[in-house]
């Protein structure tokens, strides 16, 4: 059996190794045969593929050149160039084969086309011409138009001058737009609406023509009608030369086109037709290696079969005992024993293993499908999540993260180059009156249209937009040359956001603040950067909005300022602080105090006693506000309370409300719950609102109107100041106005405040409202005072403000204080006036009634 088999493997190496000398000469006849083609067929190809890549190349040149200049002049002759040498490149590889059909020269048809490629460039270069010369035309027009403007103020015309102008002015800015969008279009199909809307203009030109001769003088006017007409011209010229270019950029794409054909049928599909003849010539190499290889197989198989056949019968007796006999031992028999002899079932082994090869197989299939769609997903995912971690979800802007990033390699460049960097913050204005009156969802719309506005202005094409978050959007401007170029890119932001918004169908206009700092002149690295242009973006938005502001070191030392505050107000909240001092309001007719004004203070630590006025503002700007006037409303009410249940039973006290408490849909539960608790009847509390307050519509009036049926008064405080309005007073459910200390700081020095003070006073007791004048200081300011009836006084003369333990001690002493206050104020007006005899006869009355009030022993 060893025999046998070391005979049939000695046959079959020496098969082997003729079958495998004899196909390696075939094959390697077969690879010098390819080797050889490669090297005559091939520079033939590539000289004409060459060819038609550079015709394609000079024609997208040339396109890009006379559309939109993103090519230069050099550009185009580069390509012409190589137009060239690609031509002579392919004449000189064509030249090596005679057996291919000669195609007719393009040499010509190349020098047709380049000269159809000048034509459409100079074309394009006269319409461009004409475009600016038009609009120079234009502007020219609108200037004179404008002219007038500043000097019709000067003329009993000026309305009706001012109104024909603005129609014109409307008209022009009409056909400003129809242009601008026949010219956006790259060929315009109608100039219809734009000559309608020319005619509009000289029709309404010729109607006013007398009129506004008359005004601004016939040398204008012929001045504006000459403008128009060159501008009219103008327009026909430009549209002239775009009907001219879009006809020469068609020919020119049609020739072309037809020398690209050519190329293709003429040159690049012979060469690869001749490739293609020559792999077949390699093909017919290859199969008779193949025969050689499959002779020898053959032989190499029979050889197999004979050894296998005389193998087979000595060893498949001994295979089938031991398949049997792994059977029992699988079965549990662990006794069995394999009889030797036999050799028949050695394809039964194999049958079986190839089974089990096969489900192994699909197994690992299975296995190898499902982790490359979980290595898939995998990808898929990690991508999403890094465009997420690097992009804002709702605009696909960058986010903070990328900006920081951005920001420090932008640094790392400018410092290499030497260059500055603009860091412009915007803010939109009044964004949550947005949200609150249209949705949250249609504000995200809003946020996305002004991302799609900064992504697609050329202004920041070349510029790194991010969006912070909520309605704030950063743009990073690099290689900025000075100064005086941030200004312009700020005021450039502030005009792009004057063009309404297109949201939704919607028209919507917007404005937005603006604030710029510049590295290195404001700040050295990202961090610092955004603090300064956040300071500056702050500075815009106190100046009022929809302007834009420079960093300065004053604005962030503010900041700095704002956030002390801002802490110390959140520590005095959780410490109680906090303090009410009441200043008196009298009325000298009756010579009694009817209300205590509550004022807040803050006692800091060391001692020092603040104002609202310096931490009123910080508070609302952090929301602090909302704890502080709750918090002063229900100490007011409590002490009131005190008052009224003791030493004052007709205790009234007022307290100033906020705008955040009185728009607050709880504040009129909230103040009822607490005159409940405190069981203060609802007359002895007057809260006392500013005009700036009242400034927020129907839902105001609604609030109040709720208050004054609860029996709750309603003062006007700082009437005379701001945004006063009679409106106020007939629209408002007020029991009181409160004149305000800057009409009575001069009622005493003559002037136009007495008449103004004594006109209110009129007016509101006309209306059935009370009055009282603030800041009253002096005793001549007393004195004019006292000559109109039912006035009440407020003021240091009076009494600076106290605490609550001296308010009962001042309504217990306050009517003798008061009598001499008014015996000691001087009289106003020249003797024998009736107001003077009213003041006199006051005074009169009010020193018999306190002789009759004295007892003997005060007169002692």
């Amino acid at each position: 059996m060893a025999l046998r088999v070391a005979i049939g493997f000695a046959a079959v190496a020496l098969t082997v190794v003729i079958a495998n000398l004899s196909t390696q000469q075939s094959v390697r006849e077969a690879r010098e045969k390819v080797r050889e083609l490669l090297v005559q067929h091939e520079p033939l190809v590539r000289a004409t593929e060459s060819l038609a890549a550079a015709v394609s190349m000079y024609e997208r040149a040339v396109i890009d050149q006379s559309e939109s200049s993103l090519a230069g002049p050099q550009t185009v002759k580069a390509a012409a160039q190589r137009m060239t040498d690609a031509a002579k490149e392919y004449e000189q590889a064509a030249s090596r084969f005679t057996e291919l059909d000669s195609p007719a020269p393009l040499n010509a048809e190349l020098s047709d086309l380049v000269a159809a490629g000048d034509e459409l460039l100079r074309s394009s270069n006269a319409r461009r011409t004409r475009v600016r010369d038009y609009w120079r035309r234009f502007d020219a027009l609108e200037t004179s138009l404008n002219a007038p403007q500043a000097k019709a103020v000067r003329f009993a015309g000026a309305v009706f001058a001012s109104e024909k102008l603005m129609d014109l002015s409307r008209n022009l800015a009409e056909v400003r737009e129809q242009v601008s969008a026949a010219m956006g279009v790259s060929s315009p199909r109608s100039a219809q609406s734009i000559i309608a809307s020319e005619n509009a203009f000289r029709s309404r030109l010729q109607q006013n023509a007398a009129e506004l001769a008359r005004l601004h003088g016939q040398p204008w006017l012929d001045q504006v009608r000459n403008n128009f007409n060159a501008v009219v011209a103008g327009r026909r010229a430009v549209f002239a030369s775009i009907e001219t270019f879009n006809e020469q950029s068609m020919l020119f794409r049609d020739q072309s086109a037809e020398i690209s054909g050519k190329v293709v049928t003429q040159l690049v599909e012979p060469a690869r037709r001749a490739l293609a003849d020559a792999d077949r010539l390699a093909v017919r190499a290859s199969d008779r290696a193949d025969s050689q290889l499959s002779w020898a197989s053959g032989i190499t198989l029979a050889l197999l079969l004979v050894i296998a056949f005389a193998t087979v019968t000595g060893v498949t007796a001994p295979v089938r005992r031991l398949t049997e006999a792994t059977r029992r031992l699988a079965g549990g028999a662990v006794r069995t024993r394999v009889l030797r002899g036999g050799v028949r079932e050695l394809d039964t082994l194999a049958e079986a293993f190839n089974e089990m090869a096969e489900q192994l197989q699909q197994a690992q299939n299975a296995v190898r499908a499902h982790q490359l769609e979980l290595e898939a997903r995998v990808a898929e995912r990690t991508q999403e999540l890094n465009h997420l971690a690097h992009h804002d979800p709702l605009t696909d802007l960058p986010n903070r993260r990328h900006l920081l990033a951005h920001l420090e390699d932008a640094i790392d460049r400018a410092r290499l180059r030497n260059s500055r960097i603009a860091l412009l913050f915007i803010d939109l204005d009044n964004f949550k009156t947005i949200n609150d009156s249209m949705g949250h969802a249609f504000g995200d719309r809003v946020l996305q249209a002004v991302s799609e506005r900064l992504r697609m202005n050329s202004l920041f094409s070349r510029s790194f937009c991010a969006r912070l978050g909520g309605d704030e959007f950063t743009v990073v401007c690099e290689e900025v040359n000075q100064l005086g170029d941030v200004e312009r890119l700020s005021r450039s932001v502030l005009e792009e956001f004057q063009r309404s918004l297109s949201v939704h169908g919607r028209e919507l206009r917007i404005s937005v603040s603006v604030g710029a700092c510049v590295f290195p002149d404001h700040a050295s690295d990202s961090h610092a950067l955004l603090r300064a242009a956040d300071s500056a973006l702050f500075s815009a938005k106190e100046l009022g909005r929809n302007c834009w502001s420079l960093y300065a070191p004053r604005l962030l030392e503010a900041a700095a300022s704002r956030f002390k505050v801002e802490q110390a107000l959140r520590r005095a909240v959780e410490r109680n602080e906090f303090e009410l001092l009441y200043q008196p309001e009298v009325c000298f007719e009756s010579l009694e105090t009817h209300t205590v004004e509550a004022l807040l203070r803050w006692r800091q630590p060391d001692g020092n006693v603040v104002s609202p006025a310096d931490f009123f503002a910080v508070a609302e700007q952090t929301g602090l506000i909302a704890d502080i006037s709750d918090w002063a409303l229900r100490t007011a009410i409590q002490t009131a309370a005190l008052w009224h249940k003791g030493p004052w039973p007709k205790a009234r006290v007022a307290v100033n409300i906020s705008s955040q408490q009185l728009i607050s849909s709880s504040f009129v539960t909230r103040l009822q719950s607490l005159l409940q608790q405190y069981e203060l009847p609802a007359q002895c509390l007057e809260i006392e609102l500013t005009e700036n307050v009242l400034q927020t519509g129907a839902n105001t009036v609604a609030a109040l109107k709720r208050l004054r049926e609860l029996g709750i008064s309603i003062a006007l405080d700082d009437f005379g100041t701001g945004y006063s309005s009679l409106t106020s007073l007939e629209r408002l459910p007020l029991t009181r106005v409160k004149i305000d200390r800057s009409l009575v700081t001069t009622i005493d020095t003559g002037g136009r405040s007495p008449a103004i003070v004594r006109s209110i006073i009129g007016l509101c007791h006309s209306l059935g409202l009370q009055v009282t004048a603030e800041g009253v200081e002096r005793p001549t300011q007393l004195g004019v005072l006292l000559t109109d009836r039912g006035v009440q006084v407020q003021g240091y003369l009076v009494s600076r403000p106290i605490n609550a333990a001296t308010v009962p001690v001042f309504i217990a002493e306050g009517r003798a204080h008061l009598e001499q206050l008014m015996i000691a104020a001087p009289p106003p007006l020249p003797e024998g006036d009736t107001n003077t005899t009213r003041l006199r006869t006051l005074r009169a009355a009010t020193g018999r009634g306190a002789r009759a009030a004295r007892t003997p022993a005060d007169e002692k």
